[in-house]
């Protein structure tokens, strides 16, 4: 007796079929991946904004609680008042030794001048004065307080030794925020950084008076001096000086470089670097210090 044989055959993904659902799959895994880099990308954004927010109220409890604002600290950048000079200058010697911040002297006419000057280089900012003056960052030797915190801050930029006046940082800093790059904490090499290891900077200027070189009585957005972070008389994202009360008012800024880590002007971030950081070419300084600026995070007071 002969049986009749039912034969299964068994269908598998031909080569075309496997090709194709390679290539979604990959699709799929490229748009999950973009969709995760621009979410970290929005969270560090937003938490590079909230540091900067409550770096500004720091300063203005700062300014609460002394009645000035923290001094500008000389960096020693070339063409400055203080070209070549550490941020620490050494006082007094043996038992009376201590050093005392290098900051500039409203006072003091070339001080003054520099800080109402709107030519490049622009350098009308400190990278260690919120280590100094918000975070009490010196040794015992400078601010006389061992440990963050320190005695009683002077407009002159020292701190008083003679009195129980004191207080405690006033911005609670991330691991790594607060960056010493010598080893020798008696140099003053103390900066506050963001996550990405880029040092805030934090700008003062002085609005030019009818006594100012170069005042101009009919432009008073050029009396403004403001530093050229801000780009032409603006803000990013926002209108121009003339109807930007917060920007006419302003007497100082802090300023993140962002993402990129690069800042919006020429003097310390070159058109070569603002290229190699956003992976593109520019016409000209003006059109890399435009797109820098673009990521860079600003908080303006008073």
């Amino acid at each position: 007796m002969h049986r009749n044989a039912k034969t299964t055959r068994h269908h598998g993904f031909t080569l075309i079929e496997l090709l194709i659902s390679i290539l979604i799959i990959s699709i799929l895994i490229g748009l999950l991946l973009v969709g995760i880099r621009q979410a970290v990308s929005a969270a560090n954004k937003t938490a590079g904004i909230q540091d900067m927010n409550s770096l500004n109220i720091a300063i203005q409890t700062f300014k609460n609680d002394w009645g000035f604002l923290p001094p500008l600290v000389k960096d020693g950048y070339p063409g400055t008042p203080g070209a070549g000079q550490d941020p620490l200058v050494k006082v007094g010697s043996g038992r009376t030794l201590h050093y005392n911040p290098n900051v500039y002297d409203l006072s003091n006419a070339i001080d003054l001048e520099f800080l109402q000057d709107d030519s490049d280089p622009d350098y009308r900012f400190s990278v260690h004065s919120l280590a100094y003056y918000i975070m009490g960052a010196l040794g015992e030797e400078a601010d006389y307080i061992d440990g963050p915190g320190a005695k009683e801050p002077l407009p002159n930029g020292s701190f008083n030794q003679l009195t129980n006046k004191s207080y405690e940082p006033l911005f609670d800093p991330k691991t790594g925020q607060i960056s010493q790059t010598s080893n020798d904490a008696t140099e003053g090499r103390i900066v506050l950084q963001d996550a990405r290891g880029n040092a805030y900077r934090y700008y003062r200027w002085e609005h030019a008076t009818p006594s100012t070189p170069g005042y101009d009585a009919n432009d008073p957005i050029a009396n403004l001096r403001l530093p050229n972070i801000f780009g032409s008389a603006q803000l990013p994202g926002v209108s121009p000086a003339t109807e930007n009360v917060e920007l006419r008012s302003a007497g100082y800024a802090i300023v993140a470089a962002g993402r990129d880590g690069v800042f919006g002007d020429i003097p310390v971030e070159s058109k070569a670097s603002i290229e190699e950081a956003l992976g593109k070419s520019f016409g000209s300084p003006e059109e890399a210090e435009d797109a820098a600026r673009q990521d860079n995070i600003v908080e303006v007071g008073r």
